[in-house]
């Protein structure tokens, strides 16, 4: 191995060091065992426990249906099988270490290996890497839980290295030997990197990704068409292209064990839109997605986008804390004799137009001067792919505030609809901005540019940002009136001090990003000085001018470092960790859990008051749910939510509320049909008392005596309010079979008192019932009816399942005493698993293949080399 190739080896493994440095010394709280207090991953902890261990007790065995929340779901879109996946262990290694430190440690590395496929030095590479891993977004994800976003992004750039440094390999070189053996490795990365990226399980951000590659590809295409020079490569581009898409399908294909399933069930949620019609349909679905209004409810707007420069622009979070010593409303609280300290922790500071917000989309002072430095200075292909791809995620991001762009995209973009808070679109800027200003400032140190024309649209760039700071310090009223829609609720001393705050802050880092702007300006101008006493060739001859520029590059790296870690402390901070005991220790039982299950019954439905029912999802823990929180829930589900189970829910919070007794509430709560043919049994009010029973639950299974017909779904769905469900199902026109078939065996039914159905077992995925009856009797069941992998058997011989009432399930039973065993088996997980398979083989055997071809090309190099 050549001494190069081993300085190389050498100053890369200084850079991991160095990386891991910096990603736990952001984080050191890890290092004592802390974990933060992510509430997403309380969430999921609690919505995948009754999975969890029903795997655990069933060792080789997954169940991919739960009923912890939503009267039952599959597991699909929160619990995804790696069944097949034989890249797997390769991305838990990749994920291996201290979490959040991992994932920044990771985006670290893809970020420096996207900056060196596009040609920049390794010293400006760091720098870069810091510059859009630690932009605010990423660490506001983070304290929350988002981390599945986060590993997405974090394995961002690496897709985007891979693809880029395919592309740059295609054209070097003038025979077949010199360009494809790189031009392969690059696309076989690229499969892999796709297959990492897939596998994090956040489509929208795969879906931004996608756009940029798109972007590149283009911007590339067109570049090499413009040149005559360059046009013969375009048959290099094509093949290329084609390594690229067959190699990027086998990655994404190492996944198909978790896609295919999500495919298949994202047809049934709310992405896949509603059977209603305008008059009775939801707020939140169309019929083909989701609905415009619910997808840009988080939409950034027009006066928030000073926020990539300034942090606090629009005050921050929506919640923040300020120092009491400088916060007026700290002042009006002390003189109303509140607690000043609480105060100035929780107050209500964002002012923009969004809902509420963790946070800005600050991308660093630095990055947006750089980057406007790039737009006027650079000249290149990179330079209008990344432009392209920054003004197309403002222009998503901008959401119902740039409604006819978003319209369009929604209506004609293929997949678009499924995007939910298209205000995420924003994530591509973390990439876009500081890629083009680093590789700005890769060519000043490379002396691409003359002093003079640094300084000419330097001035330009400086004007637009330290200038633009310094407008809006001075005239804070340009900024607006600072008042959130919010505080009209508040006392008018409290709204008025409140104003104040928010414009201390504004301006505060304001005068913050100015000084860090001037202050890189002013580290490239001292970069270009001649030292006193230094020879006039120091500035023209880059051998000996450099010294000063890597050391201006260097100052600039901090400053972005130092930037960045400050303002990220403020979304992620010692205040967000926790010890791991306490952490666990929310999940600890409380008395009314304890109680509830001491009920021997095999499986019933609990709706807890005590949180939000429907967005929360901390009771599925232990209890199996009526509701929980997913943006992926069954769309009839949600449909039923907010026709019906809502109103009962707030039915029985005003019961319960009014009475002055236990026993008072248990006697006073009213039957309510459809809570009670979900069998909810009970009502938690309070977690130190006993929970309210629901004597009118419908148990697990019931016969009917009647059947109405509903021509369409909007009378489905009313018809289940015009019955007694205990006695009439309502079913459909798509079951119009099986309707006919039940309304004749209710036609001959010979009803006996010795008729009875009961359930023997339960496993989420597994149901066995008891029954006996006279004659063919139908029978509804409290489980929510899903058309995929659900089959049924009496005594093993298949029957046939329908839906009725809305989400429940139904089956024509033969007379008898008879086994019904309903059991969840999808076949599209054995498919899934064969395509995994198959694709991971695929992309290991060409890993090792163009690995192995590489090195042997290598070898003979240097054979020739030193047998002449």
């Amino acid at each position: 191995m050549s001494k190069q190739v081993l300085k190389k080896l050498g100053m890369f493994a200084g850079v991991v060091i160095l990386f891991l440095v910096i990603a736990y010394s952001f984080v050191p709280q890890v290092l004592t065992g802390k974990v933060v207090n992510q509430s997403d991953i309380s969430g999921y902890m609690s919505m995948s426990h009754q999975t969890v261990e029903w795997n655990k007790a069933h060792d080789g065995e997954e169940s991919y249906w739960t009923d912890a929340m939503f009267g039952g779901m599959p597991t699909t879109s929160f619990m995804p099988s790696h069944a097949g996946d034989l890249t797997q262990p390769l991305y838990n290694l990749l994920l291996s270490g201290k979490r959040p430190a991992s994932y920044l440690f990771l985006s670290l590395l893809g970020a420096f290996l996207l900056l060196l496929s596009l040609g920049v030095d390794t010293i400006i590479a760091v720098g870069g890497a810091v510059a859009m891993t630690f932009c605010s977004y990423n660490l506001q994800i983070i304290q929350v839980g988002h981390n599945t976003k986060m590993q997405a992004l974090a394995f961002l750039p690496w897709v985007l290295a891979a693809v880029i440094f395919t592309y740059k390999s295609c054209i070097k070189g003038k025979s077949v030997k010199e360009w494809l053996p790189f031009t392969t490795i690059g696309a076989v990365l690229f499969g892999l990197s796709m297959s990492m990226q897939v596998k994090a399980n956040h489509q929208q951000i795969t879906y931004y990704l996608a756009l940029m590659i798109a972007l590149y590809v283009l911007t590339f295409f067109i570049w090499l068409l413009v040149s005559s020079e360059r046009r013969p490569l375009v048959v290099r581009f094509l093949a290329a292209s084609a390594m690229l898409l067959v190699l990027g399908l086998a990655g994404i294909g190492t996944n198909a064990v978790k896609l295919v399933p999500l495919y298949e069930y994202t047809s049934h949620t709310m992405r896949g839109g509603t059977e209603l019609s305008s008059s009775y349909g939801t707020s939140d679905v169309n019929e083909s997605g989701l609905q415009l209004d619910y997808a840009t409810a988080w939409s950034y707007s027009q006066q928030e986008l000073p926020n990539l420069l300034i942090p606090d622009y629009n005050g921050g979070a929506s919640t923040g804390s300020m120092d009491p010593s400088k916060s007026a409303v700290v002042k009006v609280c002390e003189e109303a004799g509140l607690p000043a300290r609480e105060v100035a922790d929780s107050l209500p500071l964002y002012w923009g137009p969004q809902p509420f917000t963790a946070g800005p989309m600050y991308m660093g002072a630095i990055t947006v001067f750089l980057f406007l430095l790039g737009l006027f200075l650079y000249e290149g292909k990179e330079k209008w792919w990344l432009l392209a791809a920054t003004v197309l995620a403002v222009c998503l991001g901008l959401g119902r505030n740039m409604m006819w762009f978003t319209k369009f995209f929604f209506d004609c973009v293929p997949m678009y609809n499924k995007v939910r808070t298209v205000s995420m679109a924003l994530v591509i800027l973390q990439y876009s901005l500081p890629v083009l200003g680093f590789l700005t400032l890769d060519r000043i140190l490379k002396c691409g540019y003359s002093r003079k024309e640094f300084l000419v649209d330097g001035l330009v760039a400086l004007a637009l940002t330290a200038g633009f700071c310094l407008l809006v310090t001075v005239l804070p009223g340009l900024v607006g009136d600072f008042v959130a829609p919010t505080d009209g609720q508040l006392p008018e001393a409290v709204a008025d001090a409140l104003r104040v705050d928010r414009a201390h802050l504004m301006m505060a880092d304001a005068i913050r990003s100015m000084i860090l702007v001037v202050a890189a300006f002013l580290l490239i101008l001292w970069g270009y000085s001649i030292p006193k006493g230094a020879e006039e060739t120091y500035e023209s001859d880059p051998h000996i001018g450099k010294a000063r520029r890597i050391e201006a590059v260097v100052g600039i790296s901090i400053l972005v470092l130092i930037d960045l870690f400050s303002v990220g402390h403020r979304y992620l901070n010692s205040s967000d960790f926790t010890s791991a005991r306490s952490f666990y220790g929310q999940f600890k039982k409380r008395q009314v859990d304890d109680i509830i299950l001491t009920d021997s019954t095999l499986s019933y439905r609990v709706v807890d008051l005590t949180t939000d029912p429907f967005n929360d999802m901390f009771n599925s823990y232990f209890h199996k749910n009526v509701g929980g929180y997913s943006p992926a829930k069954l769309q009839r589900y949600q449909d039923l939510i907010e026709r019906y189970l809502s109103k009962e829910v707030s039915t029985a919070v005003s019961v319960i509320s009014k009475a002055t007794t236990f026993r008072e509430a248990n006697e006073n709560l009213p039957y309510l049909p459809v809570l009670s043919a979900l069998n909810c049994k009970y009502f938690i009010f309070n977690s130190e008392y006993a929970p309210v029973w629901n004597r009118f639950a419908n148990d697990n299974a019931w016969f009917i005596d009647s059947v109405k017909v509903a021509s369409t779904p909007d009378e489905e769905i009313a018809g289940i309010g015009d019955v007694d469900l205990y006695e009439t199902a309502v079913i459909g026109d798509d079951f119009s079979s099986a309707r006919e078939a039940v309304a004749e065996a209710l036609s001959k039914v010979q009803v006996s008192e010795a008729d009875s159905i009961v359930m023997a077992s339960y496993a989420p995925d597994e149901l066995h019932y008891t029954y006996s009856a006279k004659s063919d009797r139908p029978a509804v069941f409290s489980e929510v009816y899903y058309p995929e992998g659900w089959s049924a058997t009496v005594d093993g011989a298949p029957v046939d399942m329908f839906r009725c009432d809305w989400v429940l399930r139904g089956v024509l039973l033969p007379a008898g005493d008879h086994e019904l065993v309903m059991k969840f088996s999808p076949d599209v997980y054995a498919k899934g698993k064969a395509v995994s398979a198959a694709s991971s083989w695929l992309l290991i055997l060409l890993v090792a293949g163009s690995l192995g071809w590489i090195a042997m090309a290598g070898r003979k190099k240097e054979t020739s080399i030193s047998e002449e």
